[in-house]
């Protein structure tokens, strides 16, 4: 006899996948924050020719980061860190009742990691703005590799106050309209940094370009002060010598 084949609506099923409890757990979060949040995205382009020579001249330098490979991900939760420092409004939660909104006294950054089943973890680089460069990019590599073997702590995903989604690693993606990852106020996703044709000073040029997007809880804050933030945050990313680098 054939093996009787499963189907869903009349469509031959090829696999069922159980949905575990950290993945429903996941889904159920995201699914409430997209119920929730009135979100908006503001979409926007950084000139990161200088933010790769910076990364250059480090991986030239090892010793400078302590060994610890220099990667964008740890450059941006550095300036996204002293962006919020200068901009609070983003550093924000609403309390659950949406009874008032709780000014966080602590940067501390979630950075989205992909799992190698498919599934996303956002382990946090804590009090990012106190941190060197150096110390930003030694917590990086350490909560990601654990992180895609399942070694992270329940501390580790704790305490976050702001988001970041860099995809830049996906070839094809440009922008993305990431979730906001409720309490918080905003995530902010960065894509692939390619080389473009610019108008500089009257001229064409090709310079690195990164696309960012960044998308926010309108009940929170609105755009005058996501406005500001991104232009701290830009000015920053494209004169990295601004970068407080503590090293």
């Amino acid at each position: 006899m054939p093996e009787e084949i499963q189907r869903d609506r009349g469509i031959p099923v090829r696999e069922v996948i159980p949905l575990k409890a950290m993945r429903k757990m996941a889904a159920d979060h995201l699914a409430k924050s997209h119920a929730q949040v009135a979100a908006v995205t503001h979409l926007g382009e950084v000139d990161a020719t200088e933010l790769t020579a910076l990364r250059e001249r480090f991986a030239a330098e090892p010793d400078r980061t302590g060994g610890v490979r220099l990667t964008y991900t740890s450059l941006l939760v550095k300036a996204l860190a002293q962006a919020l420092t200068l901009h609070p409004a983003l550093n924000v939660a609403l309390a659950e009742d949406a009874s008032e909104i709780r000014v966080y006294a602590e940067v501390n950054v979630g950075v989205a990691v992909a799992l190698p089943d498919g599934n996303l973890i956002v382990p946090v680089v804590h009090q990012a703005d106190r941190k060197s460069l150096a110390e930003v990019a030694a917590r990086v590599a350490d909560v990601t590799e654990r992180a895609r073997r399942g070694a992270l702590r329940p501390e580790d995903v704790r305490r976050g106050t702001f988001t970041l989604s860099n995809v830049g690693m996906v070839r094809g993606v440009g922008w993305a309209t990431p979730i906001v990852h409720l309490p918080q106020a905003a995530i902010l996703a960065t894509g692939r940094i390619e080389p473009k044709p610019v108008v500089r000073d009257g001229a064409i040029v090709v310079r690195s370009i990164l696309p960012i997007s960044l998308t926010y809880d309108h009940r929170i804050v609105n755009g005058v002060p996501v406005g500001q933030f991104l232009e701290t945050l830009i000015d920053v990313l494209e004169h990295p010598e601004k970068l407080e680098l503590g090293l």
